[in-house]
């Protein structure tokens, strides 16, 4: 989806390892120096968030720009981030779960969400938009990257899982394992909070299989170094 008014963008494994958690430090400031280079973005002008598996949406008035100092990534512990300013760009690290980017063109706030299962449970997005304040949802764009598909987000059992919560998006498949389909619900509660469907771009892209973006569950799966991705999005004009 196209939508001159933001910019959204994804590195991949080319673009190296944007984690200080799992890689070197001098590696990934000049990983993340050279992407955001790439970009066109000042650092100065970057702020990343520290994720913590919630539905914590924290709100700034202006950048932080914290990108490339390991001392302060823990500066602002959040699954989602709200921004006004033009030009300020917010960025988060992923390895499977769901990097979003909402956007309404009328209060002209951007977002950036991390939904991995825990923050599709306790629906994110719904609190990306309260933080946001009022709004018009149907107004709202929303745009999610690569993340884990149902294809690949395998369990052997369905212990620990909501059923309830999951319905038919957690089902057996032929294979005789369960499939979790985060992307299929991250959508259905976009169109619930009233956006619309026009409006709404999920990535076909699954982390797992594709070797252009790192993946947590393949790491562990083909003892592969682990390592982060990044999504990037800012309000342009």
């Amino acid at each position: 989806m196209n939508n001159s008014a933001i910019k959204v963008d994804f590195s991949k494994v080319s673009d190296g390892n944007m984690s200080f958690v799992w890689g070197d430090e001098a590696d990934v400031i000049k990983n993340r120096q050279q992407f955001l280079k790439k970009l066109g973005y000042n650092p100065k002008d970057v702020t990343i968030i520290s994720l913590e598996q919630s539905n914590k949406v924290n709100k700034i008035e202006s950048s932080l720009g914290n990108v490339l100092d390991k001392s302060r990534m823990m500066e602002l512990i959040c699954d989602g981030l709200v921004a006004t300013e033009k030009n300020s760009a917010l960025m988060l690290l992923v390895g499977d779960c769901i990097p979003a980017a909402l956007y309404d063109p009328v209060s002209r706030q951007l977002a950036i969400i991390h939904a991995g299962r825990k923050g599709v449970e306790l629906n994110i997005l719904s609190e990306a938009v309260k933080m946001m304040g009022p709004v018009e949802p149907k107004e709202l764009i929303l745009i999610s990257g690569p993340a884990i598909s149902k294809e690949s987000y395998v369990f052997d059992s369905k212990a620990g899982v909501d059923i309830y919560f999951w319905g038919n998006d957690f089902s057996l498949g032929e294979d005789g394992k369960y499939h979790m389909d985060t992307k299929a619900k991250f959508k259905s509660q976009a169109l619930q909070l009233g956006l619309s469907e026009r409006n709404i771009d999920i990535s076909s892209v699954d982390t797992l299989s594709s070797k252009d973006y790192f993946s947590h569950r393949r790491s562990m799966a083909k003892n592969e170094p682990e390592g982060r991705f990044a999504i990037i999005a800012s309000i342009q004009s």
